[in-house]
């Protein structure tokens, strides 16, 4: 007797694992491109907390510019920049928590520790940015 055992053939989408949706942003953010399309790929692959602070950015932005930015336009695509070129990557969950430990060619030197978060089923990064000060305000003013 012969049992012939036909699975569905189906790649796990990039983002279902905390490193492959790191390296699926750095490649996003990594294209010289002034793509609108490519930037909203690249902010939809971001955390809560991480566009949360960049809608704040693009308020105060658009405040000052007296224009309407999208927060998706706080992204420097094209002039984002590595400090190393990844060479190995390994992820350590807790739960919808997890931290990539990400390795250059100079373990001593090229080390850098990247949070993510679990939204919807899959892995979002959570750069972190530096916090924003309070919105100062004149005296007398609303």
């Amino acid at each position: 007797m012969v049992l012939v055992l036909v699975g569905a053939c189906s790649r796990v989408p990039p983002d279902a694992t905390p490193d492959g949706a790191l390296r699926l942003w750095i490649e996003r953010m990594d294209q010289p491109t002034s793509d609108t399309k490519q930037a909203q790929e690249a902010y939809a692959l971001l955390g809560p907390e991480t566009r949360a602070n960049l809608e704040e950015r693009a308020a105060r932005a658009s405040r000052a510019q007296g224009r309407h930015l999208e927060s998706y336009e706080m992204l420097a695509l094209g002039r984002f920049g590595l400090k190393f070129r990844p060479a190995s990557m390994h992820a350590q969950t807790a739960g919808d928590s997890a931290r990539v430990e990400v390795v250059g060619d100079d373990p001593t030197v090229d080390h850098a520790s990247v949070r993510m978060k679990r939204e919807f089923g899959t892995w979002k990064v959570e750069l972190d940015l530096v916090p924003l000060p309070p919105v100062q305000r004149r005296p007398g003013l609303n």
